[in-house]
């Protein structure tokens, strides 16, 4: 059997050879999660965007499973904390962006056993400052988090002087970098 030259995933048609995979169709519903199984069939992929998907935490199984992902886009999804623990398996991960989705700080835990991740965008979820407390990733260069406090402010800035190669944006506040914030 031949190498595969094309992969159908929810109807539509995609070079096996992609590195980078999105939908065609702009908020593409897909219709049974088993289908994101196929993603491991692209032997070069790097990036997922599956940004304005339906795809739940059924279908960060799959997601999970494809090992060859640095690159992961789940902005404007329904995906929670239990989708998160899927994706500690994705040993490359180094940018994962997560807004406007429902995930808590649960999922820090999560996080920090994704010890490559060097930017991770958390704002607009159920998650803010304070909640980064417990993060420890030594190689994050990059956070963006709600601030909406005096709380806040402080945990991110008790961050920014244990990570002090991450630039920490506070949506809408600031910049916290080497223990400086700069609004």
């Amino acid at each position: 059997m031949g190498n595969k030259k094309h992969i159908i995933i929810c109807g539509e048609v995609f070079k096996a050879k992609r590195i980078h995979f999105s939908f065609e169709t702009i908020f593409m519903q897909i219709g049974n999660m088993n289908e994101l199984k196929k993603l491991q069939e692209f032997p070069n992929l790097e990036s997922v965007s599956l940004n304005g998907t339906n795809i739940n935490d059924i279908g960060l199984q799959y997601i999970g499973q494809c090992s060859t992902i640095t690159n992961l886009n789940l902005t404007f999804t329904n995906i929670t904390d239990k989708g998160i623990a899927h994706l500690v398996n994705l040993n490359s991960i180094k940018y994962l962006r997560l807004k406007e989705t429902n995930i808590s700080k649960k999922s820090i835990q999560h996080f920090n056993q994704m010890t490559h991740l060097i930017s991770l965008q958390v704002h607009e979820t159920n998650i803010s400052g304070k909640d980064m407390a417990d993060l420890n990733l030594a190689h994050l260069e990059e956070l963006f988090v709600d601030s909406n406090d005096v709380e806040d402010y402080n945990t991110l800035l008790a961050l920014s002087n244990r990570l002090p190669s991450c630039k920490i944006v506070a949506k809408g506040k600031g910049t916290f970098f080497e223990g400086v914030f700069e609004s």
